[in-house]
């Protein structure tokens, strides 16, 4: 088991509301509780469920509002899904469906 992933989720309270500075090329993990998903210039609203998970494809700030008591990671799209030893593009990541 990787504990850096462990030590590294973030815990965050129903009603609050964390900013990802230069979000694009980042991921988030839901690990628990529902989060709320907003970057800018986006109109689309993204909300994850436990387990799930949204690559930002956005450039400029984002937004993950809690929706319950939730705990997430917040990861570099590309390390996690490469693997140390890959070349080239990173893979397309899964997307969670957005909500109109």
């Amino acid at each position: 088991m990787n504990d850096d992933l462990i030590l590294g989720a973030r815990p965050l309270e129903k009603g609050r509301i964390r900013r990802v500075p230069a979000a694009l090329g980042r991921r988030v993990e839901c690990l628990g509780g529902s989060l709320w998903i907003t970057q800018d210039g986006d109109a689309r609203d993204i909300v994850l469920a436990s387990g799930e998970g949204f690559e930002f494809d956005r450039t400029g700030d984002a937004l993950i509002s809690a929706l319950a008591d939730s705990s997430y990671l917040l990861l570099q799209a590309c390390a996690a899904a490469r693997g140390p030893f890959a070349t080239g593009p990173c893979p397309s990541a899964h997307r969670a469906a957005a909500v109109p």
